[in-house]
């Protein structure tokens, strides 16, 4: 028990050290890029990044699958099946890794024409993709190396790696700006992060046993492929929903639009995107944990569990969404030096989003750890279908309001309303939770008043971010007394301790 306390608390403080990494990321990165280039190409970028997300579902749900399966035998690392399976996976990793590379190549060559890119940027849209593409496979064929440190519960490790890869990204973006790589630069920047941290977690692995030793391997299994397989696919599936919904923006306003658009909603959303890493972090960092408590059957704790985890989201969406409601439009503006303007009209939206994308991302979860995906696979797909003609009708009229405005009508009818019905009958109802979830809409609608407000009466940036830490403050103590029940905040409380206990283990 105090093994994974202190290896949740090591995830979860990472973590965060990987957001503030992130952070550092995108402050640094967005004014430096735009320096360089114009919104034209960095939304070449922008389009390239998303269209490469769709390549990587080649992988077709196995990486999750594999680190899923090797957990149900972690306890047993030389007793054959946990090799069979790291072996099994590896292998497929290998060719899905070269399936990508080859798709890449081939859909470079029609892609500039297929989303309308201007003549004179299609020749360095098409070596954006055969970069991106070339080096996701890469990293998928080698993922079976890292595999193992989500099954052992090192989410310290791998967030450690993602923080010194940002900023090592951070040094070789200035180095290629700075010596004419122009949107290439991206590409290329990424390549020692990416091969690095592949390097470092191999060396973690064997450093910590979490290889089979010699003898132990056992061989490729058909079964299990087939196991795993059947597992991933419904992961893949609900993969493909989640891309279409929150990877399709700026290929629609690219295409319908503008790349300037795109380039607008790109970094307009960037502090949405750390918000929603903000509050992803301790339920991605808890994950392992409760799938170990979930192996070894104690149901009541894993009920307690999760929904101590569902209210920890719960209340750290609530700050998030209120600080990017009435701050957002005040600090795009600032960091941009007033050459992105955004509403804050849009950031309401954004932030209704963050409360119900974490909330429905919660019981979305919950049949991952089960290793059964089947109640929901469907679930993000079918708003995935009802997101993209309704964005692509809305945008024609509102632009960018119009897919944001999209993207809320359709995870509220489609994805909150099912994922929440089908979480109901493995830990109950979620009415159980409606006065945390009554405090956090009531907030979100008082931070719209506020931006409103700040709007209508023309509040300069720096006094309107002044107002966003004042509400922040007093929301984080409503969330302390209003959502986290006692024995959560008593929690909370004893992490000192805990810290301290690892430091002296350390």
């Amino acid at each position: 028990m105090a093994t994974r306390s202190k290896r949740f608390l090591a995830g979860v403080l990472t973590g965060y050290g990987s957001i503030a990494a992130n952070v550092i990321f995108t402050l640094v990165s967005i004014p430096l890029a735009l320096h360089f280039l114009d919104k034209e190409r960095f939304g070449l970028w922008a389009l390239a990044l998303q269209i490469n997300g769709y390549l990587a579902l080649i992988d077709m749900g196995m990486g999750v699958a594999v680190s899923r399966f090797i957990a149900d035998h972690k306890d047993d690392v030389n007793g054959g099946e946990y090799g069979s399976l790291l072996l099994t996976g590896g292998l497929v990793f290998v060719i899905q890794g070269i399936l990508i590379v080859l798709a890449g190549l081939l859909f470079s060559i029609f892609a500039p024409q297929l989303f309308a890119v201007p003549a004179e940027y299609a020749q360095a849209f098409r070596y954006l993709l055969i970069v991106l593409s070339t080096s996701t496979g890469a990293s998928v064929a080698l993922r079976a190396v890292c595999s193992p440190l989500w099954s052992f519960q090192r989410i310290d490790i791998i967030n450690g790696c993602a923080s010194g890869g940002l900023l090592v990204t951070l040094l070789c973006l200035w180095i290629a700006l700075q010596n004419g790589g122009g949107v290439m630069s991206f590409a290329y920047a990424q390549l020692p992060a990416i091969f690095g941290t592949i390097l470092i977690q191999m060396l973690v692995c064997l450093k910590n046993g979490y290889y089979p030793k010699r003898g132990h391997w056992g061989r490729f299994s058909a079964e299990s492929f087939r196991q795993m397989f059947h597992f991933g696919k419904d992961n893949v599936i609900i993969t493909v929903g989640t891309q279409l919904i929150n990877a399709s923006q700026i290929m629609i306003l690219s295409r319908w639009i503008s790349l300037e658009a795109a380039t607008t909603f790109s970094v307009a959303t960037k502090f949405y995107t750390m918000a929603m890493q903000l509050v992803g972090n301790p339920i991605s960092s808890s994950s392992a944990g409760l799938t170990e408590i979930f192996v070894r059957g104690d149901k009541k704790l894993f009920t307690q569990r999760y929904w101590d985890l569902i209210t920890i989201a719960t209340a750290i969406s609530t700050i998030a969404a209120v600080g990017l409601a009435i701050g957002n439009s005040c600090v795009v503006l600032l960091w941009t030096k007033k050459s992105i303007e955004w509403s804050w009209h849009h950031d309401v939206i954004l932030a209704a989003l963050i409360v119900l994308r974490n909330a429905s991302g919660c019981f979305m979860g919950l049949f991952g750890i089960m290793r059964n995906w089947k109640p929901v696979r469907l679930i993000c797909l079918t708003e995935g279908l009802v997101f993209v003609p309704l964005a692509i009708f809305l945008a024609g009229y509102l632009e960018i309001f119009g897919i944001l405005i999209a993207s809320l009508v359709a995870h509220l009818a489609v994805t909150t309303a099912m994922s929440a019905k089908a979480a109901a009958s493995v830990i109950g109802s979620w009415r159980q939770q409606r006065s945390a979830y009554l405090i956090s809409i009531s907030l979100v609608i008082a931070s719209a008043i506020i931006a409103w407000l700040g709007q209508k009466l023309e509040t300069p940036p720096l006094i309107m971010l002044g107002v966003t830490a004042v509400a922040v403050l007093i929301t984080m103590g409503v969330v302390w007394h209003g959502i986290l029940s006692p024995h959560i905040r008593a929690r909370i409380l004893s992490i000192p301790a805990i810290a301290k206990l690892k430091l002296g283990s350390a």
